[in-house]
């Protein structure tokens, strides 16, 4: 394998996942586990209605062309304490965040509900909407969106549990499409994070891992970087209607750590202006967290993603006074 090859990432055609099992279901699984070990990343092409991905990520990332004043009533109640939502909606750049971007969060048309824990509601709260939209038909579309990329999310989450050696079926049951998240980003031009890379390269969002089960990232341009188990950063490209594929912390726990988190972060935008799209799959507020080899039966509440989810927050200066550590109460 060449400098070439090592350095790149592969492209993966998953139709076969959305027909029956069979060879050409294995022939994909073996493909995203071999990519996604290898690298930390793949993108994904040939999923159904892959050519409407472009569109309509252009279409939802409109919200950003909203006058100002418009912006701020889909504010967070940490920015806009008028308004009432704090977990959905628009939250705007400010300079304490490792990741320098405005970004608008829509959640599932109905918010599935959570296990009874002190200060969880605010995590089933609806999407606030622009009224008047940014274009005619732009909120049916952004639903779709969120529609679409969430099949597309649990037919790869399911691929990767059967390649990990679990049922893929326990672990797809846990993500039952009631809380995860589509995001839209906006990375202003001159965008960069106070915090320095190991390696000096300069930054507009630091080197993470989401806290979500699976991640499907989508660009506007180049900038995203995916971090293989070898320590090597690699750029994800820029390709017609594809997406790419980055493991989260959730999916990590639950198969024992057979399949590592991606570390991923975003280069500095320089003069221009960045967008991007990401749909984090997440489980059910309800579902636990534990390794998917457990017994089945209800969770305890400190196994549920709610409680991991609540403590994850309130250890973030951005949710302070906001999200309380669940165990405090216990």
């Amino acid at each position: 394998m060449d400098l070439a090859e090592q350095t790149s990432l592969d492209i993966v055609d998953i139709s076969a996942l959305f027909g029956p099992p069979g060879m050409a279901r294995d022939a994909t699984d073996a493909a995203l586990w071999t990519g996604l070990r290898r690298t930390g990343s793949v993108v994904i092409t040939g999923y159904p209605d892959a050519d409407k991905v472009d569109g309509r990520a252009r279409i939802g990332l409109k919200v950003f062309d909203l006058p100002q004043d418009m912006q701020r009533t889909l504010y967070t109640k940490r920015l806009n304490p008028g308004n009432t939502n704090l977990y959905r909606g628009f939250w705007a750049l400010t300079p304490n965040r490792r990741l320098q971007n405005d970004f608008y969060d829509v959640g599932p048309e109905t918010p599935g509900t959570g296990p009874d824990l002190p200060g969880i509601d605010f995590l089933t709260e609806p999407t606030p909407w622009p009224d008047p939209e940014p274009e005619p038909g732009w909120r049916q579309t952004v639903q779709a969106h969120f529609d679409h990329l969430n099949g597309v999310a649990m037919a790869m989450i399911a691929s990767i549990g059967r390649s990990a050696g679990f049922d893929d079926a326990v672990i797809a049951e846990r993500f039952d499409g009631t809380n995860s998240t589509l995001r839209f980003l906006h990375y202003p031009a001159g965008a960069v994070t106070p915090m320095e890379a190991e390696d000096g390269a300069l930054l507009s969002a630091v080197r993470h891992t989401d806290s979500s089960g699976l991640s499907l990232l989508w660009q506007d341009t180049t900038g995203l970087q995916a971090e293989g188990q070898d320590g090597i950063f690699r750029n994800i490209p820029r390709m017609e209607n594809a997406i790419s594929v980055h493991v989260g912390d959730v999916m990590t726990q639950m198969t024992k750590g057979v399949v590592p988190a991606t570390p991923h972060r975003v280069l500095h935008t320089g003069d221009a202006s960045r967008h991007s799209v990401g749909f984090f799959l997440e489980p059910a507020l309800s579902a636990p967290v534990t390794p998917a080899d457990h017994p089945v039966g209800k969770p305890a509440v400190q196994d549920t993603y709610a409680f991991q989810l609540l403590r994850t927050l309130s250890s973030r200066v951005e949710w302070d006074g906001i999200a309380k550590d669940p165990a405090e109460a216990l």
